[in-house]
C-alpha cells in the first residue's frame, strides 16, 4: 500500500511539474530572463530563447501540456486499478453491498477523490505558485521539461499540426505572434494592480499614468488658448519688445505680422538684450531686423496627441510650438515646459507667477482654476459631466451659458451645479462646486 501511495504522489508531482513550467513560462518577463542570462544564470539562457521565440513558445508548452494529459491520465488508471480492488471488499463487509454495487462504488469514491487532490495539489497550487514566483519556478523546471519536449516529440509533433489543421479548416490563421504584447489599456491596468499592491509607490505610478495619458490628450487639451496668448507685430521697435517681455512673468514672445493669426516666430529675452545693448552702444550702425533673431515659428496642428508634440520638440529642438485650428489660424502655443509638468506636474521657477490649481470653499465646495480637464474632474470625482461640449471646466461652464459668463452664473448637470466665481476679461477664470472632504483631498494630491 505504501509502494501505491508513493506511486500516486509521484504522478501527481509530475502533473504539478507541467502546470508550473506552463504557467512560469507564460508569466516570466522577458527583460528579468535577459538580465539573469547577462549575469551567467545557464538556466535562464534556456529559458530565454523560448520565451522569444513564439513557435519554440508554443513547443514549449505542448510539451506542458502533454505531460499533463499523460500524468493525469496514467494516475487515474493507476489509482482505479489499485485502489477500488482494495476499498470494495470494506464496502461488502462493513455496508453490506453487493459485489458490483461496492465495486462501483469504490470507483466512484476513488474518482472524488482523486479528483480534489490533482486540481487542489496538481493544478490550483502549482499555478499560483507559477504565477508568483514566474522566473524562479520557469528556471527550475527547463531542465525536465527539455527531457520531456524529448520524449515527447512525436506527440507535440503530432498534435500542433493537427491542431493547426483544424484552425485552418475553420479559416483561422494558426500565427504564433501572440507573445507579451500590451495595449496602452492593458499596461494601465497592469499599473493601477501594481500601485494597489505596493509595487509602486504613489508617485511611480502617477509618473507612468501620465506618461500613458499624454498619448490620447490632444495639444488643443493642454495649449495656453490664443486669448491668453501673450504676443506683439514684429515691426514694433526693439525697446518696445524688450519692455514688453521684461515685464511679463515669460521669456520668450511670439511675434506676429498683420495679425496674431500670422505667427512668423518666437523671440527670447536675452535675444532682445543683445540687440537693445547692441543698439545703444553703436546709434549709428544700421537699423536691425528683429526677423535675423527670432526663431521661426513651429506650427503644429490642435489636434496633434501630446506625445507627438512632445517628441515633435524634442527632436526639433524647440521650446514653443504654435498651435493652429481647423481654419489655420492660431488657436494657441504650448510650450515644452507644458508637456513636461502633464508627465511630472507643476515645475514652479522663480518667473512662475503661482495660482493655485484649487481652493476649498465653506459649505462643501471646492473652487477650480478654469482650465482643469473636464475629463480629469470627471475621473477623480467620479463625476458625469459631459466631455463632447469643451475640454476645460471654464470652457464647459461658457458653452452651456450661451453667452459671457458673469459672477455668480450657475450652471447645473444633474447633482453637480458649477457656479462662476470669478472672470477674466470675457473668459471664465475659477469656477467652484460641491465635494466632500475626500474629494478636496483626492484633487490636492492630484495638484501636488
Amino acid at each position: 500500500m505504501l509502494v501505491t501511495f508513493a506511486v500516486i504522489i509521484i504522478l501527481l508531482l509530475f502533473n504539478a511539474l507541467y502546470v508550473a513550467a506552463e504557467f512560469s513560462t507564460l508569466s516570466s518577463r522577458r527583460s528579468r530572463l535577459s538580465q539573469l542570462s547577462d549575469q551567467g544564470n545557464r538556466f535562464a539562457r534556456m529559458v530565454l530563447p523560448v520565451v522569444e521565440d513564439p513557435s519554440r513558445l508554443d513547443d514549449y508548452i505542448a510539451a506542458c501540456q502533454i505531460g499533463i494529459t499523460v500524468s493525469s491520465l496514467v494516475l487515474g488508471f493507476y489509482a482505479q486499478a489499485a485502489l477500488s480492488p482494495v476499498i470494495a471488499p470494506w464496502l461488502t463487509n462493513l455496508g453490506g453491498l453487493a459485489p458490483a454495487a461496492a465495486a462501483s462504488l469504490s470507483a466512484t469514491i476513488v474518482l472524488l477523490v482523486l479528483t480534489g487532490f490533482q486540481v487542489i495539489f496538481g493544478e490550483l497550487v502549482p499555478k499560483n505558485i507559477g504565477v508568483q514566483y514566474p522566473e524562479r519556478l520557469a528556471l527550475l523546471t527547463v531542465l525536465p521539461l527539455r527531457w520531456s519536449m524529448v520524449l515527447f516529440s512525436p506527440l507535440r509533433w503530432l498534435f500542433n499540426g493537427s491542431g493547426r489543421l483544424v484552425l485552418r479548416l475553420f479559416g483561422v490563421d494558426p500565427t504564433t505572434e501572440h507573445v507579451h504584447v500590451h495595449s496602452p489599456e492593458e499596461i494601465a491596468i497592469l499599473v493601477e494592480e501594481s500601485g494597489e499592491g505596493g509595487v509602486l509607490d504613489v508617485q511611480e505610478r502617477r509618473l507612468i499614468e501620465n506618461t500613458l495619458w499624454m498619448r490620447r490628450t490632444t495639444v488643443r487639451q493642454l495649449m495656453v488658448p490664443r486669448t491668453r496668448v501673450l504676443a506683439a507685430s514684429v515691426e514694433r521697435p526693439c525697446d518696445e519688445l524688450f519692455s514688453l517681455l521684461a515685464t511679463s512673468p515669460f521669456s520668450r514672445l511670439p511675434l506676429y505680422e498683420q495679425s496674431i493669426d500670422n505667427i512668423l516666430g518666437v523671440v527670447h529675452l536675452k535675444d532682445l538684450l543683445c540687440l537693445r545693448h547692441q543698439v545703444r552702444h553703436d546709434p549709428d550702425s544700421p537699423p536691425v531686423d528683429i526677423r535675423q533673431v527670432m526663431v521661426p515659428a513651429l506650427n503644429i496642428s490642435e489636434t496633434m496627441t501630446a506625445g507627438e508634440a512632445f517628441a515633435l520638440l524634442q527632436h526639433k529642438r524647440y521650446q514653443v510650438a504654435i498651435v493652429l485650428d481647423e481654419f489655420g489660424g492660431t488657436a494657441g502655443i504650448v510650450t515644452l515646459e507644458d508637456l513636461i509638468e502633464e508627465i511630472f506636474g507643476e515645475v514652479q521657477d522663480e518667473f512662475d507667477q503661482e495660482v493655485a490649481l484649487f481652493r476649498g470653499l465653506p459649505g462643501n465646495r471646492v473652487l477650480v482654476r478654469w482650465d482643469w480637464l473636464v475629463h480629469d474632474l470627471n475621473e477623480l470625482l467620479e463625476l458625469n459631466l459631459p466631455t463632447d461640449q469643451a475640454d476645460t471646466i471654464g470652457g464647459l461652464v461658457l458653452t452651456e451659458l450661451g453667452r459671457v459668463a458673469e459672477v455668480g452664473d450657475i450652471v447645473e448637470f444633474g447633482d453637480v451645479s458649477l457656479r462662476v466665481e470669478r472672470i477674466e476679461g470675457k473668459a471664465v477664470a475659477a469656477v467652484s462646486l460641491p465635494a466632500t472632504p475626500d474629494q478636496v483631498e483626492i484633487l490636492r494630491e492630484a495638484a501636488e
